[in-house]
């Protein structure tokens, strides 16, 4: 069997193979909970149209010998050898039954790699993505000062995304079916020369904070992780700050990154305590503005009524 022949065999039914099914889907992406460590929350997605996976808790992702050579703890020969003898299980492995050890070195997704940005404009020209940022309750004025429209292709497929750029180049890429990144993948530090610094997991975090203090903004610099394996990475930046302000996930990826944090001797100040019965920023902006909308219709039924209307 050749490497492209390896390649047409289904991530998801290589999945199901082994009795590993998704906790939910929603369109092309597949979520499961992770194959290669131990989680509660599903953070490992297969995207079914892209043949490709990526584990956020890991930073790991790429095409089905990415994923096989991880799973077998193999090289790409011998994977070869076992798809090709119809060896699709994987049960027995031990890195099922415990965390995989992620090296610093491992930082680039594999699987974005192949996206090839061929074009990247301004804001509000493209109504899709504009659609799909206001979903998440940003406002356009926000967004367009930190993202752009990206647009991509894997192979002979062209596709478009909000994009937001890292400091190496690379652009995080979200739309309403899609979230990767282009490589090389990398934090992204915004410094407006202050002495504190708020640290973000994503960039929609990011912009849910600016959205959230939008009449009072806050003085700060900020450090975007874009990957939780990162951490490591931040801290040669983080250490010339007097005050590090974390806004990390309520999971365990965002636990761990505070540990290290904390470990770490920086002066921090977990401000993820101010969200803390939502998984995220977003999750508590989006839950805010709803709660504003009903209390908005609300006053205006009553108002309503008083009129005798």
């Amino acid at each position: 069997m050749t490497c492209q022949q390896a390649k047409e065999i289904s991530i998801v039914e290589f999945l199901k193979s082994n009795h590993v099914d998704p906790e939910y889907i929603r369109g092309n992406d597949h979520w499961y909970l992770s194959p290669l460590r131990q989680e509660n929350t599903a953070s490992f997605k297969v995207n079914s149209e892209l043949n490709l996976f990526y584990d956020h808790g890991s930073g790991i992702g790429g095409d089905i010998i990415d994923l096989g050579c991880q799973l077998f703890k193999c090289d790409v020969k011998e994977l070869l050898s076992k798809l090709e003898a119809g060896s699709f299980l994987f049960q027995q492995q031990p890195i099922l039954k415990r965390p995989l050890h992620i090296l610093d070195s491992v930082t680039q997704d594999a699987d974005f790699s192949l996206i090839k940005i061929t074009h990247v404009q301004s804001l509000e020209n493209n109504q899709a993505i504009t659609d799909y940022i206001k979903s998440r309750g940003i406002t356009s004025e926000i967004a367009r000062h930190y993202c752009q429209e990206v647009y991509y292709r894997i192979g002979d497929k062209r596709y478009f995304a909000a994009g937001f750029k890292n400091r190496s180049g690379g652009y995080e890429l979200r739309s309403q079916y899609f979230k990767g990144s282009s490589s090389p993948k990398d934090i992204t530090h915004i410094e407006n020369g202050n002495r504190s610094v708020c640290v973000l997991e994503g960039f929609m975090d990011f912009l849910s904070l600016l959205t959230l203090r939008k009449e009072e903004p806050i003085r700060s610099d900020f450090l975007v992780l874009n990957s939780v394996s990162f951490v490591d990475r931040s801290m040669g930046i983080l250490k010339d700050y007097k005050n590090v302000f974390l806004y990390l996930d309520h999971d365990n990826a965002g636990r761990k990154a505070l540990e290290k944090y904390e470990a770490a001797g920086l002066n921090i100040i977990n401000a993820s305590n101010t969200y803390r019965r939502f998984k995220d920023l977003n999750e508590y902006l989006l839950d805010r503005q709803l709660r504003q909308q009903e209390s908005k219709q609300d006053r205006t039924f009553k108002k309503a009524r008083g009129l005798g209307l």
